[in-house]
């Protein structure tokens, strides 16, 4: 009878899923805590950022194959990624400027330490400070508020994407391999303020007259020894002088009112893009999750239909030997009533047997009976064939006559 090894139920996720279940659960968490702050009245955002639900990881123990396989090549991503909030345990704790991402050493920190053998060089040179900081200092403080010890901010990851021609899809495709989870504001780019001076304002040009000798203007006439002409000649110089004063007041109240018109504009229409932007991406996420779902409930459904399949093999393989373990007993319940039947006392007692030889051929004798029955048929076969009896007065077997011999004897007679 064969013996059935042990069922091994242990599922094995592939690392993509993975990673997809845990964009999907990082986004539902995100909207159940906004759905909270709008009923509830509070920042969503900064619950979000207290939470943590931005840098949720899993960590699970790699085989030892795949540690063989991650010692003898280390993948290495086709662009640089952002930093998301991820904090490496076993690399180096100081942050590398990578193209000014300021993300954290991938090399393993030296043993007893912090940092590996570069980065500790250059922490010795910096009073025990890398140049760049350390991952500790950066995640201290918001993803996007970090400033080196020099002083210097990240750039902004949309420059690297214009710089390496690659779009969110690609970004988010390439992360996901890696186990990264990117935060959609890399994909906007910052509003960035006006460096130096003020621009001044634009002032309009003096409308250009007909060519020619310009015309003369129209000469006042004064009256001599009259002072209220002199009197209505002035009035009339002031009032013109104030027509052009308040013309040239409205016009720059107009031009001002044109550029905050302008501005507020401007500023509507980047809101509106930054909110249809955010939109998508959000669609997007939410179609990448209901994906990873769907991936899931299929897998899941495979590997139960696997598990089926098995556990009607291992009900056909149990049949089987069921069926042998039958034929088994009913061979041996045959082979039984085939055995000489021994005297009546003897029924339960087992005859004992000893192996002997005689005149070169082996035997089986009884020690209680003398019986001998043959060695080769009873190995070969199970056959308890008789084939005389032991005598001990003369210390031989005395064998029982055939039927030739027999008929012998009473042909000679």
């Amino acid at each position: 009878m064969s013996a059935i090894s042990s069922f091994n139920a242990t599922m094995f996720v592939s690392e993509q899923l993975n990673r997809m279940l845990i964009n999907c659960a990082q986004e539902l968490a995100s909207r159940a805590v906004k759905s909270c702050g709008e009923h509830y009245n509070f920042d969503s955002d900064e619950a979000i950022r207290l939470l943590g639900l931005m840098n949720i990881k899993v960590d699970r123990k790699m085989p030892e194959k795949a540690k063989k396989a991650s010692k003898e090549k280390t993948l290495k991503a086709a662009f640089p990624l952002p930093y998301n909030g991820e904090c490496g345990t076993d690399c180096c704790s100081a942050l590398r400027q990578n193209q000014g991402l300021y993300t954290q050493c991938n090399s393993a920190a030296k043993k007893g330490g912090v940092f590996c053998k570069m980065c500790q060089m250059n922490a010795d040179k910096n009073n025990g400070v890398p140049e760049y900081g350390t991952i500790q200092m950066r995640n201290a403080v918001g993803i996007f508020e970090y400033v080196d010890p020099k002083g210097r901010k990240p750039v902004a990851y949309t420059k690297l994407m214009k710089k390496y021609k690659v779009d969110q899809a690609t970004v988010i495709e390439e992360a996901v391999k890696f186990g990264i989870n990117i935060n959609a504001d890399h994909f906007f780019a910052p509003v960035e303020s006006s460096k130096g001076r003020p621009k001044k304002e634009k002032v309009e040009a003096k409308e250009k007259g007909t060519k020619g000798r310009p015309k003369k203007a129209k000469k006042v006439l004064l009256l001599d020894d009259d002072g209220d002409d002199d009197l209505f000649a002035s009035l009339v110089a002031d009032a013109n002088s104030n027509v052009v004063v308040e013309s040239d007041e409205e016009k720059a109240a107009d031009e001002a009112k044109k550029a905050e018109e302008k501005q507020e504009k401007e500023a509507k229409r980047l809101a509106e893009k930054a909110e249809k932007e955010a939109k998508l991406a959000a669609e997007k996420a939410e179609k990448e999750a209901k994906l990873a779902a769907e991936k899931y409930a299929r897998d899941l459904k495979k590997q139960k239909e696997e598990e089926e399949k098995l556990a009607k093999k291992i009900a056909l393989e149990l049949a089987k030997v069921e069926k042998e373990a039958k034929l088994a007993a009913e061979k041996l319940a045959k082979e039984a009533k085939k055995k000489p039947v021994a005297a009546a006392a003897d029924d339960e007692e087992p005859d004992v047997v000893k192996k002997i030889e005689f005149e070169g051929k082996k035997y089986l004798k009884s020690k209680k009976t003398g019986v001998v029955y043959d060695y080769t048929e009873y190995v070969k076969n199970g056959e308890q064939v008789v084939v005389g009896k032991w005598n001990d007065s003369s210390n031989k077997i005395d064998f029982n006559k055939t039927s030739d011999e027999e008929e012998e004897e009473e042909y000679s007679m």
